[in-house]
């Protein structure tokens, strides 16, 4: 058995995407969903609440935004990364400015399962999480 799981927080107000993303991380056997949000608000609430390794959290929400969450999180919680999902279209100047505000990864929307896979194996190495323990 494997040692600690990544602790992965999960934030976008559509349920589909919500819906694809869970499936990568449950298929994934370094990590571990500990929660979901709908916005920023939550998202600030629940990584409080919860302490997650990974907020994957998208940029454009209602009521508090991506990006203005993302700026919250580092200045309460710097330990925790964070990686942003952007729809393709005309978005390059927000996913600029989330790597500015400290975002580990911008993944596009529709998430390609792979990339997703590839931040996961890349966070859990980061963090030890997986490893035997």
């Amino acid at each position: 058995m494997a040692g600690k799981k990544l602790a992965v927080l999960l934030v976008d107000d559509s349920r589909t995407v919500l819906a694809q993303i869970e499936k990568v991380v449950i298929d994934s056997e370094e990590a571990e969903i500990v929660g979901t949000a709908g916005n920023g608000a939550e998202a600030i609430q629940k990584a409080s609440e919860l302490k997650p390794d990974l907020v994957i959290m998208d940029i454009v929400m209602p009521d508090i935004d991506g990006l203005a969450a993302l700026r919250m999180l580092q200045a309460k919680q710097p330990e925790i990364r964070v990686a942003m999902l952007s729809s393709v279209g005309g978005m390059a100047s927000k996913a600029e400015e989330a790597f500015r505000l400290g975002a580990v990864q911008v993944l596009g929307k529709p998430v390609d399962a792979d990339a997703l896979e590839a931040l996961l194996a890349q966070e859990c190495a980061r963090s030890g999480a997986g490893a035997e323990g």
